[in-house]
């Protein structure tokens, strides 16, 4: 696999590859994503957790602008190596989709064309941006597929999507992804549809694909123990709001807020051995339903205080990059239970 090819970054050395200030989503003028911000440096591989309706796809969309029609960013600024993207026009944008910002979504046969060989597919994003050479398209195509361990190449290419396997439609839509070589690649939910052997494979291909290339990954998943696997820093969001934050070490061996816990205390492993796993009570309140002005984990939290409904508390930085935003985030020795 080649590095991301593509210009020098306009906002030169030491700006972020990504940067999202106080990003606001809503859907039909109810609020789904509330005040985010985090930035993502060249090659990291950064993961976002938490529930579905957490606000975590809606995220992932808003970065390449391709939010569903129902939905809107409605306030914050999303910066991709210096440029604001909202300022630009559907032209500009469609240069940065597929070349320099890919997507792999969690349903690979969702999102290929069942009416279309696989050859045609993996092809397009390089014909849409320029190429138009049929026999360099069909080289290009095989040699990233044999880079990403799709063996048989020549008969994959021929195939139609019904005839592949789902993880070998992953690998496809992550080839699909990959053929322009981008600087920053976006996996929702890539393994969840999987089973456990090849979710493990699809895991050491998004390695590789980082290690090799340098292209950096934002990584959504609901699932902790998949973020510990492969990412190197993580963003915990609970229903629209970022509650806490690190790198995965640190925040795996000391969580802080008392929805990470909740979350670790559900994997099932090591940690979790000789006891039985934690169970989160309740459930992510739906968008359009009022919420409080506090911490909206608080009505599920058994350790919430008065306060924690009134404000939604500033995040406690605890060293080492990590951060919460809960009151008891800087409690002593509570951040390992």
């Amino acid at each position: 696999m080649n590095p991301p090819a593509g210009p020098v970054p306009p906002g030169g050395p030491g700006t972020p590859l990504l940067e999202i200030r106080d990003l606001k989503i809503g859907i039909r003028g109810h609020p789904a994503v509330d005040g985010l911000s985090f930035s993502m440096e060249e090659a990291e591989i950064l993961g976002i957790v938490g529930e579905s309706g957490c606000g975590k796809s809606l995220t992932a969309l808003s970065i390449p602008l391709l939010l569903p029609e129902a939905a809107s960013v409605t306030g914050g600024s999303i910066r991709y190596r210096g440029r604001e993207l909202s300022a630009l026009g559907e032209r500009e944008l469609r240069k940065i989709r597929g070349r320099e910002i890919a997507m792999v979504f969690q349903e690979p046969r969702a999102s290929l064309n069942p009416l279309l060989r696989i050859g045609k597919q993996i092809a397009e994003a390089l014909e849409l941006h320029g190429e138009r050479n049929k026999a360099r398209l069909r080289q290009q195509a095989l040699d990233l597929m044999d880079s990403l361990g799709l063996r048989e190449g020549e008969k994959i290419l021929s195939l139609y999507p019904h005839q592949l396997s789902g993880g070998m439609c992953q690998r496809v839509m992550i080839a699909m992804a990959m053929i322009c070589g981008p600087r920053l690649l976006i996996a929702d939910e890539p393994t969840t549809a999987l089973d456990l052997g090849i979710q493990a494979q699809i895991l050491e291909l998004l390695r590789q694909i980082n290690r090799e290339t340098g292209t950096a990954i934002l990584f959504i998943s609901h699932d902790l123990s998949v973020i510990e696997a492969l990412c190197h820093r993580v963003l915990v969001m609970y229903a629209g709001k970022l509650v806490e934050r690190g790198p995965v070490g640190e925040l795996f061996a000391r969580p802080a807020h008392e929805y990470t816990r909740g979350l670790l205390g559900a994997i099932p492993g090591p940690r979790s051995r000789g006891r039985p796993l934690a169970n989160i009570g309740g459930r992510v309140p739906p968008i359009e339903e009022k919420r409080p002005p506090g911490c909206p984990f608080a009505p599920r939290c058994p350790r919430a205080l008065p306060r924690c409904v009134r404000a939604f508390p500033p995040e406690i930085a605890l060293g080492r990059g990590h951060s919460a935003a809960c009151v008891r985030a800087a409690d002593s020795d509570e951040g390992g239970r």
